[in-house]
C-alpha cells in the first residue's frame, strides 16, 4: 500500500502583456506544476517499491510547426528556453509521487526513504506555438526515466511521451496549466504502462 504525496499547490501565474515577446512566454512553464487528474489504478502492478528523483524539468519554445513534421528529435529544433525549473522540482516531484501512488504501479511510493527501485526522471516540455499562430500552440511532454532492475543489477531506460492543444492567445501561466497537464500526464501514462509491462521487472 502506497503513502499518499499531497501536491503542493501550483505557484503564482506571472502577468503578461499581450505583446510580450515569444521567448520570455517559456517563463511562465516555470511556475506551472503539474496536478495530476483522476487516475485509472493499472491492472498490471509490480511487486516493488519505488523512490522517485526528478532530475531535470525544464520548458522550450520550438520552431512553430515542429510538431507537425516527421523528424521525432523535437529538440533539435529549440527556440528559446526557460531552463531548468530548479525551484519547482521538488513540487513536481510530489505530484507525480501522489500520480504513481493513485496509479498503484508500486506496492508503496517514497521521495525520500529507502525502496527496492531508484526511479530517476527528466521531464522536457516543448511548446509549438503552431504555424503563424494560425493554429492552437501544441504542447509535447517528454519523461526520460530510468530504473535499476532488482533481477540483473543493470540500468534500465524508458521514455513516455503526451501532446496537447494549448490556446492561441497565451496570456500568461494560466494558459499554459490546462495542456502542460494533459501533456505531462499522458506522458505518465505512456511511460508507466512500458514500464508496467516490462518482463524484465517480473519475477
Amino acid at each position: 500500500m502506497g503513502v499518499r504525496v499531497f501536491p503542493s499547490s501550483s505557484a503564482s501565474a506571472c502577468p503578461f502583456a499581450a505583446l510580450l515577446l515569444v521567448a520570455l512566454l517559456s517563463v511562465a512553464c516555470s511556475h506551472v506544476v503539474y496536478q495530476p487528474a483522476p487516475v485509472i489504478p493499472t491492472k498490471s502492478p509490480l511487486p516493488f517499491s519505488a523512490k522517485v528523483k526528478i532530475t531535470e524539468v525544464a520548458s522550450y519554445m520550438v520552431e512553430p510547426g515542429a510538431t507537425m513534421v516527421a523528424d521525432p528529435r523535437i529538440e533539435n529544433r529549440v527556440t528559446g528556453t526557460s531552463g531548468s525549473v530548479d525551484p519547482a522540482k521538488k513540487q513536481w516531484e510530489k505530484s507525480i509521487a501522489d500520480y504513481l501512488v493513485d496509479r498503484k504501479t508500486f506496492t508503496y511510493v517514497s521521495l525520500d526513504s529507502q525502496a527496492d527501485l531508484d526511479l530517476t526522471l527528466r521531464l522536457n516540455i516543448y511548446i509549438d506555438p503552431g504555424v503563424l499562430f494560425k493554429f492552437n500552440h501544441v504542447y509535447v511532454a517528454r519523461i526520460d526515466a530510468s530504473l535499476v532492475s532488482p533481477r540483473s543489477g543493470q540500468t534500465i531506460g524508458y521514455m513516455g511521451y503526451g501532446k496537447a492543444p494549448g490556446e492561441v492567445s497565451r496570456g500568461g501561466a494560466a494558459d499554459d496549466r490546462a495542456p502542460i497537464n494533459q501533456a505531462v500526464q499522458g506522458a505518465l501514462n505512456d511511460l508507466f504502462e512500458k514500464i508496467e509491462q516490462d518482463p524484465r521487472l517480473r519475477r
